[in-house]
């Protein structure tokens, strides 16, 4: 299996910021099985894409792993009078943190993909999120509807605190998606059983530090769908 020789600093600020809110967590010293959906982000170098910055494995929470990658675009620009940018070829990067829930290898999940349709409401000082809803196939399993208890969305949405939480951070996090997984199982990389992926929008690094609100809601997420799958594992496999 392939060493991580290095990490980048921002596995190490991000480890530290979820110490700071209760998470620990260790930096991935071999090549995980998600982190080959992309090139490693030093080997992308000056080209525009998307590159693998690292992950995380975290001990005592629902989620199991957090992959950051990194979206590079290079742009020409030319000089304005009164800009703050000179003439020549810029970068410009935003950052996605995936969060994968790993299971026993003998759980199969359906064709499960759900994900947010949010409302603002844009007021003169501030705005708020005025409704959400979740789109998308909310079923674990591809039996027919009414046999088992599979749909995701409904218990998703029963959940009070959740949905608190939701009302709160969906003004940041806009739309998230939760959804089947199934990583690549190439030789150099070691397996995690990752089948379940959670993730936000592109953000600017700075908006990778999300609050204590923020967290538990996808913690929330995370631990309702193991619960419904852990409750569904014989009809799974």
């Amino acid at each position: 299996m392939a060493l991580l020789l290095t990490s980048d600093p921002i596995l190490e600020k991000i480890q530290k910021h979820f110490q700071a809110c209760g998470i620990k967590s260790s930096i991935s010293e071999e090549r995980l099985d998600f982190e080959s959906d992309h090139t490693d982000i030093r080997i992308l170098g000056l080209k525009d894409g998307i590159g693998n910055v690292g992950a995380l494995k975290l001990e005592n929470s629902p989620i199991d792993y957090i992959q950051i990658i990194k979206k590079q675009e290079y742009a020409k620009c030319d000089y304005a009078v009164g800009g703050h940018v000179g003439m020549g070829v810029h970068k410009h990067s935003w950052w996605m943190m995936r969060f994968f829930l790993a299971f026993p290898d003998s759980i199969r999940i359906g064709p499960f993909d759900i994900g947010t349709l949010t409302t603002i409401k844009k007021g003169l000082f501030h705005s708020e999120v005025e409704s959400f809803m979740w789109n998308g196939y909310p079923k674990l399993t591809t039996l027919p509807p009414g046999l088992v208890r599979d749909n995701v969305v409904e218990v998703l949405s029963s959940d009070q605190r959740l949905r608190q939480l939701m009302t709160k951070c969906l003004l940041k996090e806009r739309t998230i998606t939760i959804s089947r997984y199934s990583p690549r199982h190439e030789s150099h990389t070691n397996e995690t059983n990752s089948k379940i992926m959670i993730k936000s929008k592109w953000k600017l690094q700075k908006d990778l530090f999300v609050d204590r609100d923020t967290i538990e809601m996808y913690e929330k997420m995370a631990e309702i769908v193991k619960r419904i799958t852990t409750e569904l594992k014989y009809h799974l496999r």
